[in-house]
């Protein structure tokens, strides 16, 4: 099959108070595009992506990330094409527009105006310094350096030798303050319900604890710290911390959990050598894939493997590190295939598979394990939506229908299914379903794309003038 001289050469991205813009560079006019949402599930943020056609990005960073109300950018190959996917910050999906641009696309990024962002300059140096022990009259004739190091040393005279932040509060509230705190801290914080008010303040490289303490005196706030707890509230008030419970009410559960350890040290001094070196070999490739090194997590990974051969799941998630970060479809694949040797019931691994042979075009082979994806009584949302888009993609659109009928009754209609129903309806010539497919997503409830409400309303008001 013959590769396309289209590539996404770039991915520029630039942000500001107002907006977030992400810019597609191409070597050539980008045309063949689509894109849609997901909403969150469980520990994984919304997210939009678009689909680019019969285009490569091979220089393309796999991940970028971001740090706006767009959390960061990944790129991953699909088909004969990429997917461009923006994880939202939070679990709701920022509100974005897509439009094409000379070589190019353009997403723009409208950020929220919130209360804890800068809204004006205001710098209360005089306050800051007074609160300071005194630093040398002639600070401003020493070096950098130097006045760096006499700042740090007034700091730790004082006690404060926390990590240092700048801030810029502008009328926030107190509350939004104090998780703020939590955050940078690490700590927990317990805020009295009687405190409220909001803050201008501005502070510049000081300590955490220091920029804390400048707030309480401000608002006549006093803390009380124990157990990595931190309890704020007003001055006038005081906090009974619980006491400590009786030891002879844990002691039978105390038992327990002993013999549950005697029972597991037991049953690790039985496990093979091969077995216990495997497992201290998948904790090194745990840590390094939270760290993202996922090319150094799989050669732990696959270390572990020649050890320990007959755990199918380790595998399986080998293949989906291949499959997913390094977009190495054939080692997905021949990880999978390891993977359903060990169990052939599993319908992750066969997903894995079935997902890299169609990445490789080898469609006869995807349809096999695609099948055996879908065989259980329940298969996974994953598996029935993939398997109904690469249908929908060999011109096979009964089958795609099937799956997402399949899929609707099992979890019920979501976007995607029903914008899946609606365009395998139009590609089929069921112009009048299709329409009234497109009609009940306007009235779903969904959050919808500007561009994707614009052509679902159009295409509905094509229909009514035909």
């Amino acid at each position: 099959m013959p590769t396309s001289s289209l590539e996404v050469t770039d991915i520029q991205v630039k942000t500001s108070p107002d907006q977030t813009s992400i810019k597609l560079l191409a070597n050539g006019e980008l045309t063949d595009y689509t894109y849609d949402v997901l909403d969150s599930k469980a520990n994984t943020p919304a997210r939009m992506y678009i689909d680019l056609n019969t285009i490569t990005g091979d220089t393309l960073l796999q991940e970028q990330m971001v740090g706006t109300s767009l959390s960061r950018i990944r790129v991953a190959k699909r088909g004969s094409g990429l997917r461009i996917v923006f994880d939202s910050s939070t679990k709701d999906l920022f509100p974005f527009t897509v439009q094409s641009i000379p070589n190019g696309l353009e997403v723009i990024i409208d950020e929220p105006q919130q209360v804890d962002q800068i809204s004006a300059l205001i710098k209360e140096k005089t306050t800051i310094e007074s609160q300071l022990p005194e630093v040398h009259p002639l600070e401003n004739r020493l070096s950098p350096q130097a006045t760096e190091k006499q700042l740090q040393d007034a700091f730790n005279f004082s006690g404060y030798n926390k990590e240092r932040i700048t801030v810029d509060f502008y009328k926030i509230d107190l509350h939004n303050v104090f998780r703020l705190f939590r955050e940078v801290s690490g700590i927990n914080i317990v805020v009295d319900e009687s405190v409220s008010g909001s803050l201008t303040l501005a502070l510049d490289d000081v300590p955490w604890d220091f920029a804390l303490d400048i707030i309480l005196n401000l608002k006549n706030l006093a803390k009380e710290e124990r157990f990595n707890t931190l309890v704020i509230l007003p001055k006038d008030k005081s906090f009974n911390w619980a006491k400590k419970v009786e030891n002879n009410i844990s002691f039978e559960a105390d038992i327990e959990v002993a013999e549950q350890e005697a029972l597991i040290i037991r049953q690790q001094k039985n496990l093979p050598k091969e077995v216990i070196e495997a497992k201290q070999l998948i904790a090194q490739a745990k840590k390094a894939e939270k760290r993202e090194n996922f090319e150094l997590a799989i050669s732990f990974y696959e270390q572990a493997f020649v050890k320990w051969a007959d755990n199918g799941k380790l595998a399986n998630r080998i293949a989906s590190i291949y499959l997913v970060r390094l977009r190495q479809n054939a080692k997905a694949v021949f990880y999978a295939k390891k993977a359903l040797a060990v169990d052939p019931e599993n319908t992750a691994a066969a997903l894995n598979a079935a997902i890299g042979l169609a990445n490789m075009q080898e469609l006869q082979q995807a349809v096999e394990f695609f099948d055996q994806s879908i065989s259980a009584e329940k298969p996974s949302a994953e598996a029935l939506l993939s398997y109904a888009v690469f249908s929908e993609g060999k011109k096979e659109y009964d089958s795609a229908l099937k799956l997402l009928s399949r899929y609707d009754k099992i979890y019920g209609q979501n976007l995607n299914s029903m914008i899946a129903v609606a365009r395998v309806n139009d590609k089929l010539g069921n112009h009048a379903v299709a329409t009234e497919k497109y009609q009940a997503i306007l009235f779903a409830g969904f959050r919808i794309p500007p561009d994707l409400a614009k052509f679902i309303k159009g295409r509905i008001a094509l229909k009514q003038t035909m």
